[in-house]
């Protein structure tokens, strides 16, 4: 980034917001603070890939198994792909902001009053559009009665989890995997409205009330909570599929965060500003250096710039 560029750049993002990036890590510039700003960006980006991962698995995990559950009940679809929530809707299970997700896709509004739409929308068409917390509140809202069986839905969709047994899933597991859904939708949401995602409040049992984590005060704290809680969404994502998991573990994805969640990193965003500038031709002398190097590098070509982190090659 041009030096020039550093003032007006800091006023589009507001200097209140980046304060309290100088407060929490002791910058003593406004280019440190920028630098960890575009930071806490690459690590939102690196984490919500983990998320997304995660949001298919657990979507199509619960939606199969609901399907099967309602097959008798299904006017559309198969043993595995059906429209289980219409059956739900018909029994009034489904009220209120979940209902209304629901026929946001399969209805048209026609002076105040819900038309359904024709052709009806396929099955996966209307799971598919339904948010990350549709799927908490949809077993909030169920878990307490006995038309849908949450024992069989989690024992038979999470076989990668320690349960032996359906019987397990008692109301306290139940609130148990709802806390870890929560805790996953609170982090997706920060991300979304571009919020610092290293900032830790404490973390309560949404019912008991009980603290699980202490607020994080430091760096380094905020760091091994970002990692405790990408091992928690890992864990909860090997109960629904060992392969996807081990896929994401695997991959440059997991290197990237567990690069991004380093005191390295956190160093080289602090001097983002002050980049190595080279040519096309001076980069691709200079390749095997750049690579095992600790510092930014930005190639400028006539095409653009591209730029190199440690740690992202």
């Amino acid at each position: 980034m041009k030096h020039k560029n550093i003032s007006e750049t800091i006023n589009t993002i507001s200097s209140d917001r980046l304060n309290s990036y100088r407060n929490y890590f002791n910058l003593t510039s406004n280019e440190e603070c920028l630098g960890l700003y575009l930071w806490n960006d690459a690590l939102s980006a690196s984490f919500f890939k983990l998320i997304s991962i995660f949001e298919v698995a657990l979507r199509n995990t619960i939606h199969r198994e609901l399907s099967r559950q309602f097959e008798a009940n299904r006017q559309q679809g198969h043993a595995f792909d059906n429209d289980w929530y219409e059956y739900l809707i018909a029994q009034n299970h489904l009220q209120g902001k979940t209902l209304e997700l629901i026929r946001k896709v399969t209805h048209l509004r026609s002076k105040r009053r819900q038309v359904a739409k024709k052709p009806i929308p396929t099955p996966g068409k209307v799971i598919a559009a339904q948010s990350f917390g549709f799927w908490s509140s949809l077993i909030t809202n169920t878990s307490g009665n006995i038309t849908v069986d949450w024992q069989s839905v989690l024992s038979n969709g999470l076989k990668g989890h320690f349960a032996m047994h359906s019987t397990y899933w008692s109301q306290d597991a139940i609130d148990d995997l709802l806390n870890r859904l929560s805790e996953v939708n609170e982090l997706r949401n920060r991300i979304a409205h571009h919020e610092p995602i290293w900032k830790f409040t404490e973390i309560k049992h949404h019912k008991k009330n009980i603290v699980i984590y202490p607020a994080a005060s430091t760096p380094e704290e905020s760091m091994q909570r970002m990692r405790t809680l990408n091992d928690r969404i890992c864990r909860f994502l090997g109960w629904i599929s060992e392969d996807r998991k081990n896929d994401y573990l695997e991959s440059h994805y997991k290197a990237h965060f567990d690069w991004l969640t380093s005191l390295e990193a956190l160093n080289v965003y602090k001097s983002f500003s002050h980049s190595n500038a080279l040519t096309p031709t001076q980069a691709k002398r200079q390749f095997n250096s750049i690579v095992k190097s600790s510092k930014v590098h930005e190639i400028i070509g006539k095409r653009g710039i591209v730029t190199i982190l440690p740690g992202v090659i």
